[in-house]
């Protein structure tokens, strides 16, 4: 059995330590905090214990039968703490819930998270890091960019681009076709009718662009 470390101590690393306690993949060495909060080091959270923050990786340096995961939902913070493992020289590996549904022909990239209830559709590519959140549908044909957070019970129908870093949350929907930009935010219970430039925020039945209060 391969060992690994979780990168966070939160939501996502709670759901990766049940789909890997259900596929027996992989042994979790334990949980390292993003937030320094030392009141959690030493602790367990779900019986993982939590190792300390990202400065104990030190103890556990890149080795064959390591690998890790980024369980962090912010993009642009991920995006970071990824960049400093890759130079590091870690490799990462994706946890797939063994509840979802993923087409065969899915192409699933490094780092990615797949929670319970997924379903992704046929001639879909997810690029690396990407999380899909449980009983979101990725139909089919899509391409999900680096980063990209889909939220629980999203819906998004065939042909559509999710450029990187994107947030889907909750709910939304988004039509065949369209294309939300790199760094976009969709709002929950949102629809999508049209494309999403770069780094706006939409939301509303049928999806606008939302004013910086």
């Amino acid at each position: 059995m391969t060992d690994c470390l979780v990168i966070g101590a939160g939501a996502q690393a709670r759901y990766i330590a049940t789909t890997l306690r259900l596929t027996g993949e992989r042994r979790i060495l334990g949980f390292i905090d993003t937030f320094d909060n030392p009141s959690m080091w030493g602790t367990r959270v779900d019986d993982v214990e939590v190792l300390g923050n990202l400065s104990v990786l030190a103890s556990y340096p890149p080795r064959s039968g390591l690998a890790v995961i980024a369980a962090i939902a912010d993009p642009a913070g991920k995006q970071s703490i990824v960049d400093s493992l890759e130079r590091a020289g870690y490799g990462f590996f994706s946890a797939v819930h063994p509840r979802a549904s993923i087409a065969p022909d899915v192409v699933i990239g490094r780092g990615c998270i797949i929670n319970a209830g997924a379903v992704i559709e046929m001639g879909c590519h997810l690029e690396d890091h990407v999380i899909v959140h449980a009983g979101a549908v990725v139909e089919h044909d899509n391409h999900i960019g680096r980063y990209v957070n889909i939220g629980p019970g999203v819906a998004t129908s065939g042909r559509v681009h999710l450029g990187e870093g994107a947030i889907i949350y909750t709910g939304a929907r988004v039509v065949p076709g369209r294309r939300i930009g790199a760094g976009a935010v969709v709002g929950a219970g949102a629809v999508v009718l049209r494309d999403i430039p770069d780094g706006e925020t939409w939301g509303g039945v049928p999806a606008r662009r939302l004013k910086p209060e």
